[in-house]
C-alpha cells in the first residue's frame, strides 16, 4: 500500500499545454523588458509596486505590518507617535568591466571607487523610493550589506532593507533615512535631532608590492608594515571625505553610527620573464566602506535635554537608553 497518493497517470507529472507555456514564456520576457525599462527610468520594479501597492490599501488600523524591529524598538516608536508600516528594501547588481591602476606606485583604482559609489546611490534611492510610495515618515534600522559572488565574477551587489515608519504628522520633504536602531533614533529626537538620509564614501587602493615588502614578509622581527598602514590611512580618508561631503550636500551637521567595511583581495599579475619564465607577483586591492546616518537639529529642538541613563539588556547583552531610572525594567 502506497504510503503517499498517486498522480492518476502514474509517477509522470501532467503534461502541460505547449501553447500555454509559450504563453506564460511570453509574459514573462514582456514583464522583464518592462521591470528594465522602469528600473532605467529611475522607478520600481512592477512587483515591487504591486506589493506596495497591496500595503497601502489598508489602513493603520487593518494593516498587519513587517517589520525587522524588536519589540522594544516598537514600543519606543510608538510612545512618539510613529508606527511601523513595512519592511522596504532596495538592490542593485553592478558590473565591473575594466579597472586600471599604475605599474610603479599605489593609486586609487578609480573604476571600483565609483561603481561601489553607484551601485550604493541605486540601492539606496530604490530603498527612499519604496518608502517614499508608502507614504512613509522615514526608515529606521537600515541594514547595509555588500555582496561579492564568486559566480558572478566581476560585480558587486549592495543590498539595504529597514522599517518605513509613519509620523504623527506628514513628512514635509522626502523619507528620511537612517541605520540608527530604534533605542539610538530614540535618544536622538528626545535631544532635537532628527535623520535625514544615508552618507557613505567608498575607496578601492591599489597596494602594489613593493621589494621592502617582501623583504618584511620574511623579517624574524615583528615590525609594523608601513606601507599597508598608510594605504590604510589613504583608502580611509578618501572614503571619509566623501561621506563628509554628501552629509554636506544634504544639509547635515554631522554624521553619527557609521560603521566600517574593509575587503583587501590579492591581485596576481605576470612580470618580466626571466631564463624563459614569467614571474607572477602578488599585489592587494584595499577596499573601504564607510556608512552613518546624516543628522541636523530639528526646527522644534527643546532648549534643554534630559539625561539619558543607560540599562544593560539582559536579552541581548545591548545598552538601552532610558528617561530616568525609575523606568528601569529588568529582563
Amino acid at each position: 500500500m502506497p504510503l503517499f497518493p498517486r498522480h492518476p497517470q502514474g509517477d509522470k507529472p501532467p503534461r502541460q499545454d505547449p501553447a500555454e507555456v509559450a504563453r506564460q514564456r511570453r509574459e514573462e520576457i514582456i514583464r522583464q523588458e518592462r521591470d528594465q525599462e522602469l528600473l532605467e527610468a529611475g522607478m520600481l520594479p512592477s512587483g515591487a509596486q504591486r506589493r506596495l501597492a497591496e500595503i497601502g490599501q489598508g489602513g493603520p488600523d487593518k494593516l498587519a505590518f513587517t517589520s525587522d524591529l524588536a519589540a522594544d524598538e516598537a514600543g519606543l516608536l510608538r510612545r512618539h507617535g510613529f508606527a511601523p508600516l513595512a519592511l522596504v528594501t532596495g538592490s542593485a547588481m553592478y558590473r565591473i568591466s575594466y579597472a586600471y591602476a599604475s605599474a610603479f606606485h599605489d593609486t586609487e583604482v578609480a573604476e571600483l571607487s565609483g561603481a561601489y559609489m553607484e551601485a550604493t546611490r541605486l540601492a539606496v534611492e530604490r530603498l527612499r523610493m519604496e518608502a517614499k510610495t508608502l507614504g512613509a515618515h522615514g526608515v529606521v534600522g537600515v541594514r547595509y550589506d555588500l555582496v561579492r559572488h564568486e559566480w558572478a565574477d566581476g560585480t558587486v551587489e549592495v543590498q539595504v532593507i529597514g522599517t518605513a515608519v509613519s509620523g504623527p504628522t506628514k513628512p514635509t520633504g522626502g523619507p528620511w533615512l537612517s541605520d540608527l536602531s530604534g533605542q539610538e533614533w530614540w535618544a536622538l529626537y528626545r535631544a532635537g535631532y532628527e535623520p535625514v538620509t544615508l552618507a557613505y564614501g567608498h575607496c578601492t587602493w591599489f597596494v602594489l608590492t613593493t621589494q621592502g615588502d617582501i623583504w618584511n614578509e620574511g623579517n624574524p622581527q615583528n615590525i609594523e608594515l608601513r606601507h599597508f598602514s598608510q594605504a590604510m590611512g589613504q583608502c580611509r580618508t578618501r572614503a571619509a571625505n566623501r561621506m563628509r561631503q554628501m552629509a554636506r550636500d544634504t544639509g547635515s551637521i554631522g554624521v553619527v553610527g557609521v560603521h566600517v567595511a574593509r575587503r583587501l583581495d590579492e591581485v596576481h599579475l605576470a612580470g618580466a620573464e626571466q631564463y624563459g619564465v614569467s614571474e607572477e607577483t602578488e599585489h592587494h586591492n584595499l577596499t573601504l566602506s564607510l556608512i552613518g546616518t546624516a543628522i541636523r537639529i530639528r526646527s522644534d529642538a527643546p532648549d534643554k535635554v534630559r539625561g539619558t541613563t543607560m540599562v544593560l539588556s539582559l536579552r541581548d547583552g545591548r545598552l538601552q537608553p532610558i528617561e530616568s531610572e525609575s523606568e528601569a525594567a529588568f529582563e
